[in-house]
């Protein structure tokens, strides 16, 4: 009886101790994502405030360079990206959008077939174009939506037109935007992928390329049509992906947030999303 009893208090020992060992793992992963999270979110606040700086050369570049800084020995990865200079998908003309595709590693056939049918998701209209697709097509795809015939209200919303693909979308995703409203996008801040579907050659792009990994590209003003337009504190309308990525080990914390300038000195930002 007396071993017995033993046993089994040696049982519930181990048991106990099990679960202690758990709950410390647990409570240190907790720990270690918080600390992250908190890194993470330290980058993009930083990012923010650089947009703000008087001084044009402190200011970070716009186009999507990013740089390294450390908080409280996390290293912390930040990179801000102007909308200005990506594809917005309810400004863009055809020609525009169709170059997106082709820039993406579409032929001519199906480049033209997505972008009648991206044109179609954003109208109201019942008749569809030559390549488009409507809400018929959609329910004969099996599909239980149609297009919206309106604006995209995200650039994730892409996802759901006729013949997307998420392989394409993870193409396109740094070069479209619903944020700036411009027919066309401002080449100074644009990605690579933009800079093809506006018909840049290649040695053109790995020229603006190298010039900005060397800082020859100032990232204090806009260049659009033939004007400069400063980027000063509050720019009013001015939208702005910002993007932290934290790493400690084997554990990254990723943090996102889409921030409008607003020009008012009592609300000068709007968190658009964060995610």
């Amino acid at each position: 009886m007396v071993l017995v009893a033993l046993a089994l208090l040696s049982v519930i020992l181990e048991i106990v101790l099990l679960d202690a060992n758990q709950s410390v793992y647990a409570a240190s992963a907790q720990a270690t994502q918080l600390r992250l999270q908190c890194a993470a979110e330290a980058g993009i606040s930083e990012g923010i405030l650089s947009l703000q700086d008087k001084r044009p050369e402190r200011r970070w570049p716009v186009d999507g360079t990013p740089r390294t800084v450390v908080y409280d020995g996390v290293s912390v990865t930040v990179s801000v990206t102007s909308e200005n200079g990506k594809i917005d998908l309810n400004a863009a003309n055809r020609s525009l959008v169709f170059g997106l595709f082709t820039a993406a590693g579409l032929d001519q056939t199906d480049s033209n077939t997505l972008t009648d049918r991206v044109l179609d998701w954003r109208e109201a209209s019942i008749f569809k174009r030559l390549n488009g697709a409507k809400a018929p097509d959609y329910q004969a795809a099996g599909l239980p939506y149609g297009p919206r015939g309106g604006p995209f209200q995200s650039i994730g919303e892409l996802k759901l037109v006729l013949g997307m693909t998420p392989q394409l979308y993870a193409v396109l995703e740094p070069g479209i935007t619903v944020y700036n409203v411009l027919p066309e996008p401002i080449s100074q801040d644009a990605p690579p992928i933009v800079l093809r579907a506006a018909g840049m050659s290649e040695p053109a792009i790995s020229a603006i390329m190298a010039a900005r990994a060397r800082g020859g590209v100032a990232p204090a003003a806009f260049a659009y049509g033939r004007g400069t337009i400063s980027l000063i504190p509050g720019l009013p309308g001015t939208v702005f992906t910002v993007a932290a990525s934290a790493t400690d080990g084997n554990v990254t914390v990723v943090r996102r947030s889409i921030i409008r300038f607003t020009g008012s000195p009592l609300d000068p930002t709007w968190i658009m999303s964060t995610y």
